[in-house]
């Protein structure tokens, strides 16, 4: 019976490392922005403007509604910016719809693709 469960814990756990596998990019990405922003004030802005600044897409809560904010910019900007862009077009739009608008348009001049969520 002893033998059965060892071969049994074997086989659970050569299992379970065959299915972990590399990090995607993304992953990898999310760890070290999570990393990053975590001593950082506002850590969780940090941590999407991280994300952004290295291309990928992000829900954004702004003062009209979340918003998927992601950064076209080449080359990339870096995370404080992105994280004062980020403020910034959410500080000076209104709530609403009308507010998602005057933030997409913000963050468009500034070099963002912005969309409903």
């Amino acid at each position: 019976m002893l033998m059965l469960i060892r071969t049994v814990l074997v086989v659970v756990l050569l299992a379970g490392c065959a299915t972990l596998g590399p990090l995607s990019q993304k992953d990898a990405d999310s760890d070290e922005c999570d990393a990053y922003a975590k001593p950082l004030e506002h850590s969780g802005r940090m941590k999407h403007a991280c994300m952004i600044s290295r291309g990928h897409e992000r829900i954004y809560s702004s003062n009209g509604g979340w918003l998927y904010v992601r950064s076209s910019a080449t080359p990339p900007q870096p995370p404080e910016t992105v994280a004062s862009d980020l403020k910034t077009c959410n500080d000076s739009t209104g709530m609403g719809y009308q507010g998602r608008e005057q933030f997409g348009r913000c963050m468009g001049n500034r070099g963002y693709i912005v969309r409903l969520p």
